[in-house]
């Protein structure tokens, strides 16, 4: 079966904000503003409010301290604890019809909250990326070629989420040609770009592309 082929740069500009603070205020604003829908998820909503912007909230609301002030919002409460909130927001977004998001907040200083979201990544049908304070993470799915456009020189790392067979990655100084990667096994860890495009692809698994990059890029 011929891969389907994404684009880094074709993605809908679809922002869904956790609540991790690591994204820094100026970056933040950048994606907010370069966004053309920001889904925020319980207190992740209350540092969009404050810049400004009018997120669609989601959540249990339990953390979201804004609500006093959210007349004209649309809010979407769910009291679902089987379903964390970023898998509440991947879910609306995915029931608004869009196809791709990429989240902000998700670091944070919680453990289990930076593994709760790869998890619902992972599950979500969306295609995910995820804005870190030092780059740009992309999931690797089955029977998608990714293509990440990139400047030369840049740190590359892909990271297996489960296992992963038949992996690919060109437009590195150390390219992979059909391995295989598992979390409990072998890694590609601070890989260096060396073309202008990086492209990753898989046979079975899912995996996290990462790219580091100081740059708000769709």
């Amino acid at each position: 079966m011929q891969d389907k082929l994404i684009s880094s740069a074709s993605m809908d500009r679809v922002l869904g904000m956790l609540g991790g603070r690591d994204v820094t205020d100026q970056r933040l604003r950048d994606w907010c503003a370069s966004a053309d829908v920001i889904y925020a998820a319980d207190c992740g909503a209350d540092r969009v409010i404050g810049f400004g912007f009018k997120p669609i909230v989601v959540g249990d609301f339990d953390s979201f301290t804004s609500l006093d002030s959210s007349h004209g919002l649309r809010l979407e409460k769910s009291t679902d604890q089987s379903t964390t909130d970023c898998d509440k927001l991947l879910d609306l977004v995915e029931n608004d019809g869009h196809q791709a998001v990429t989240l902000a907040g998700s670091e944070g200083d919680l453990p289990d909250h930076v593994l709760a979201t790869y998890s619902s990544a992972q599950k979500s049908h969306l295609q995910v990326r995820i804005a870190y304070r030092r780059g740009i993470g992309w999931l690797v799915r089955p029977g998608v070629k990714l293509d990440v456009s990139c400047r030369r020189g840049q740190r590359v790392s892909l990271i297996p989420l489960d296992v992963c067979i038949g992996v690919q990655l060109s437009g590195v100084e150390w390219p992979l040609t059909g391995v295989t990667l598992a979390p409990s096994g072998a890694l590609s860890v601070s890989n260096c770009s060396v073309e202008t495009v990086i492209t990753a692809s898989l046979d079975s698994g899912c995996a996290l592309l990462f790219l580091e990059t100081p740059e708000v890029r769709w």
